[in-house]
């Protein structure tokens, strides 16, 4: 059944887009991988996808967050997982803001992030 499930993953840093390329293959999901806004919006125009996972940084002036108020304004309810080190109370008003399901800072714990992956796809 993970085989089914397709998720997008907004991340600029390679390291840790391969990190989570890894983790989530490993659990059996169809993994996209983007690197920027841009990347991403196109990603998004042309396949359909069950989950998100976005840094909030981005290179540029677009971030994780602006991205997914763009998913959001289409009117998807598509859950959404924000990744980032942004601590900072606006920063994280902002993930808030956007419409993020659940907030993961950085570094990751790979066993959080994959209880909350399964997590929020039961709840779809």
């Amino acid at each position: 059944m993970r085989e089914n499930i397709n998720v997008l993953i907004l991340e600029d840093e390679p390291i840790t887009r391969s990190l989570l390329k890894s983790l989530l293959h490993k659990e059996g999901y169809t993994v996209s991988v983007t690197s920027s806004y841009d990347e991403a919006t196109a990603a998004w125009q042309r396949a359909s996808y069950d989950l998100i996972m976005a840094d909030f940084f981005l290179e540029g002036a677009k971030t994780g967050a602006d991205f997914l108020r763009e998913v959001r304004a289409a009117g998807s309810k598509i859950p959404a997982i924000a990744l980032s080190i942004a601590e900072e109370p606006k920063n994280l008003a902002d993930i808030e803001n956007a419409g993020f399901d659940c907030y993961l800072p950085k570094p990751i714990d790979m066993k959080v992030l994959s209880e909350a992956v399964a997590k929020l796809l039961a709840a779809v």
